[in-house]
């Protein structure tokens, strides 16, 4: 495939990855207060090493050499990752003690029902008549005065109360961890907001660059929703060509993403690949001299990383620039490159500028993704032999969705757990349009005369409600996209391995592979075997943690039911209800509103009273505050939902429970008089308000 000298930065891309992984699962204070010390003792032994080279005949330890090369950029990455999350640094600010906070905007705030969000870095805090220089970053939601709303931009510098919290993490089965995720872009701590909570102290002060270029994007979206009749098509246009994904309908990212087109809305390769293409296209004239074209290689590199910046600087973006960036210097240098290392380059000093896209899925994606159309489509364009001119170019983009979706379908199904059936027809019918849409839309924004962009907007606007239907119907297909697929980090290693034990195959042809292969299959198939048998045999109830709703799910040979009062088309349904039941292996489940009364084989509820199995259920309420029965009511749980207020003394001289849980429809002043009393009288009670969902596995 490649020499290893052809290489050099794949090769030095392992330890970079490996000190960043060290460093984000093991950051010890002590290795990093001495990190300085351990990499110049390090390079002092490499420089004493090549001085002594040939006086004492060190040749037959030359892999000295390459080991401690590897141990610095170890090093170097731990100390950089440990740097980047701010975890031992004591002019954080979370570490000062403050009222107040002086917070700088550093991306472009995202307006949506009256509350808008940003991040912030907050480059001081006041107190005690103080001003104190800090760092760190804050997420801010802020609520806008509809009467008198003001205008939030980057680089703007507020002054807040200092009362953040720390970002919680995810509390139910199988709900996106929103802690984790922001944890890898440094945001540990988050604020709401009122308007008035906010005074500004100054206005664009961030980098004039990045300002501009934020208003120009800004500039360029206000001109497709000038000149583009429908609404929905000037945001998809605004997605395609400008990354800006604030106005996009969630059906048409629903629709894109069950075809297996979302690469599409995500600026990528292909993106910057068009705009490099209309570039050279523009340029051509500039080649008749090695002067011009050394100035178009500068030309095309400086509007590259323009685009970029334009884009949002998001992980594929970065990639995709700086790889065609060294391209076109190779080409303006008259040299040749090994596709592999370009890859390598890039990964390298992305992962040096942020150690932390490692960890983002756009990074992850974007590099799987272009290995494998390297690497896979040869091999899947060779087993077809098509003489035909026009049937060649069709089988060959055909090879690449395949090669890339080879390459990212473990990773897809670990994050989104669906998989795109038709995939392949999607891509297909619209590569065309797509491309289409990117040169009219570049043109659009390009031309500043109406009499032609009118006409051009126009077009524009049926393209992409063209490509938008086609979509659509693909979708609307039976089994369009295989939805609930729940895979554990062990079974994608394993399907990860298989693939890279193909890759080994093709190059070795050795039958250790295929043994491996072999025992890697029967491993996967058995984990996913144990796994569906579990789910069927599953017999629990979950109480689900949620803001102010009440949620509970009983789960019985691979049938489910939900008792909630949040309505389906609610998001908390979507984010935290179904995800759990989901990953259990159950597709669909009977919904009932907790004052309904319904029945099933080993069921039953008449709003107050439930049964699951043998467990009982009791939901108290205010009206049996004067019911004094016969004898005591005898259940397995005692749950209280809102708007009762007996105390459990009283209860529990009617009720005979062996636990109480509390949900989150109560007031937290409640919850915490309900808990006190609780353990005062040694009862088994369990508050839902901000701590994980609360499981009972049933006989």
């Amino acid at each position: 495939m490649f020499f290893s000298g052809e290489v050099p930065f794949v090769r030095l891309l392992f330890p970079l990855i490996i000190g960043i992984l060290v460093a984000y699962t093991f950051a010890n204070p002590l290795i990093y207060s001495l990190r300085f010390g351990l990499i110049i003792l390090l390079f002092g032994s490499f420089l004493i090493g090549l001085l002594a080279y040939k006086k004492y005949n060190l040749f037959r330890w030359r892999w000295l050499f390459g080991l401690l090369i590897h141990f610095c950029l170890i090093l170097l990455a731990y100390e950089l990752t440990i740097h980047f999350s701010g975890q031992f640094d004591p002019s954080h600010f979370s570490k000062l003690k403050s009222k107040t906070l002086f917070v700088k905007i550093i991306n472009e705030p995202k307006s949506s029902t009256g509350i808008v969000r940003f991040e912030s870095e907050v480059i001081a805090v006041y107190s005690n008549k103080r001003i104190q220089n800090t760092n760190g970053k804050l997420l801010i939601a802020m609520k806008l005065d509809p009467l008198d709303a003001i205008e939030v931009n980057y680089g703007d510098i507020f002054l807040i109360p200092a009362n953040y919290q720390e970002v919680e993490p995810s509390y139910n089965p199988g709900e996106f961890d929103f802690k984790s995720y922001l944890n890898n872009k440094q945001i540990y701590f988050q604020i709401f907001i009122q308007a008035d909570q906010a005074k500004r102290v100054f206005q664009n002060t961030g980098h004039p660059f990045i300002s501009f270029a934020l208003k120009l994007r800004k500039d360029l979206v206000k001109k497709f929703n000038r000149y583009m009749p429908d609404r929905e098509a000037s945001s998809m246009a605004a997605t395609l060509i400008l990354g800006y994904r604030a106005d996009l309908n969630k059906d048409i990212i629903e629709a894109y993403s069950k075809t297996g087109t979302m690469h599409v809305l995500s600026v990528s390769g292909m993106h910057v690949g068009i705009v490099f293409l209309v570039l050279s296209f523009l340029l051509k004239p500039m080649s008749s001299s090695k002067k011009l074209i050394v100035l178009r290689a500068i030309i095309i590199i400086a509007v590259i990383w323009f685009y970029a910046l334009l884009t949002g600087f998001s992980p594929s973006v970065c990639r995709s620039a700086l790889m065609l960036s060294f391209v076109v210097l190779g080409k303006a240098m008259n040299k040749n490159q090994n596709t592999y290392n370009l890859i390598a380059i890039s990964a390298f000093f992305l992962l040096l500028y942020d150690p932390y896209y490692l960890f983002d899925v756009g990074f992850q994606l974007s590099y799987l993704a272009v290995i494998g159309l390297v690497y896979f489509h040869p091999i899947i364009f060779d087993v077809f032999y098509i003489k035909n001119k026009l049937l060649e170019p069709i089988w060959s983009y055909c090879a690449l969705s395949i090669a890339a979706q080879l390459a990212t379908f473990p990773l897809s199904i670990y994050y989104f757990h669906q998989f795109p059936i038709y995939f392949l027809l999607s891509n297909l019918l619209i590569v065309l349009p797509v491309a289409f849409i990117m040169y009219a839309g570049i043109s659009f924004l390009i031309i500043p005369y109406p009499l032609i962009i009118q006409p051009l907007g126009r077009f524009l606007n049926w393209l992409i409600n063209f490509t938008n239907d086609i979509l659509y119907k693909i979708e609307q297909l039976p089994f369009s996209a295989m939805e609930g697929i729940w895979i554990s980090t062990f079974e994608y290693m394993l399907i990860s391995s298989l693939l890279i034990l193909f890759v080994f195959w093709q190059l070795f042809r050795n039958k250790i592979i295929i043994w491996l292969s072999i025992f890697s299959g029967i491993l996967l198939v058995s984990s996913l075997s144990i796994k569906s048998i579990g789910n069927y045999n599953r017999h629990e109830l979950i109480f689900f943690s949620l803001r102010k709703n009440t949620a509970i799910a009983y789960l019985f040979k691979g049938q489910s039911i939900v008792i909630t009062d949040v309505k389906p088309s609610d998001k908390l349904n979507a984010f935290s209800i179904k995800p759990s039941i989901s990953m259990r292996g159950i597709e669909e489940s009977l919904v009932f509103d907790p004052e309904q009364q319904f029945s099933g084989t080993n069921y039953w509820s008449d709003s107050d009273f439930m049964q699951f199995g043998n467990f009982r259920i009791l939901r108290w309420r205010n009206d049996f505050n004067k019911f004094i029965p016969n004898k005591k009511i005898g259940v397995d749980l005692l749950l209280i939902s809102k708007g009762s207020v007996q105390k459990l003394r009283y209860i529990r001289e009617v009720v005979n429970f062996k636990s109480v849980i509390i949900d989150s429809s109560n007031p937290q002043y409640k919850i915490e008089a309900w808990l006190k009393e609780a353990k005062s009288l040694k009862i088994s009670c369990i508050s839902l308000k901000k701590v994980p969902a609360y499981i009972v596995k049933l006989d």
